[in-house]
């Protein structure tokens, strides 16, 4: 009974109260590729260097993803689509915060937030198209008919779009019939676009699949 008893007088350990408060503190690791081999701090604001890949707004919460080395990061970002072209390099700002999911309110999780970002250079005023100006791809226009695009002027337009102009060359049965010009709209926002000029139409309204493919490769190039 008396090895039971409460021992009102007994003196505080500060010690291991101490150890307690830090161990308490440390169950929940945070981390993130952002900042690989780093312990990270619920809050704080960090600022990095990263590649901007892509915004997301298809789910609950949208993303802005990021690329870092060799590392993909979507941060949360509920705001409007920030019309980056791919490939800009950004100086970000971001916290790790927390996050219940949508339809999960007892569900707690903590991933990255971002806070703000800025433009470092202009990627498409340093670019060198020179690489692409003998480029060409050769697009089916029915039984025995093609036509050879072949780059002719290569144009960024703002950040996010590049004019391009092709010199178009006609075969029917082997035999070139016409030549004549064409320029397209290459836009790289959120839903990257192909847009004939002269038209005003979208390549999946005037093309097939296959010739779609031809202006999307090309399109990939341009952001090499």
């Amino acid at each position: 009974m008396q090895s039971c008893k409460k021992k009102e007088n007994e003196p505080i350990n500060e010690n291991s109260i101490q150890k307690k408060s830090e161990l308490k503190k440390d169950s929940t690791t945070f981390k993130s590729l952002l900042r690989l081999n780093e312990k990270l701090e619920l809050g704080e604001i960090y600022t990095d260097t990263v590649k901007f890949v892509k915004f997301d707004d298809n789910g609950d919460d949208w993303y802005f993803v990021v690329k870092k080395n060799n590392d993909t990061v979507s941060l949360i970002y509920n705001t409007d689509d920030p019309k980056i072209i791919r490939g800009a390099e950004l100086e970000i700002q971001w916290k790790m915060d927390s996050l219940r999911p949508a339809g999960d309110p007892e569900y707690l999780d903590f991933t990255e937030y971002l806070i703000s970002w800025k433009k470092l250079k202009s990627k498409n005023s340093e670019r060198d198209f020179s690489k692409l100006k003998n480029q060409s791809f050769v697009l089916s226009c029915g039984t025995g008919c093609a036509m050879t695009h072949n780059v002719k002027e290569i144009r960024p337009i703002n950040e996010a779009s590049i004019k391009v102009t092709f010199e178009v060359d006609m075969y029917v049965d082997g035999e070139l019939t016409e030549t004549f010009d064409e320029t397209y709209l290459f836009n790289y926002g959120n839903k990257n676009t192909i847009k004939n000029m002269k038209t005003n139409e979208n390549i999946e309204k005037i093309f097939t699949e296959s010739a779609q493919r031809s202006f999307k490769e090309f399109g990939a190039k341009l952001m090499e």
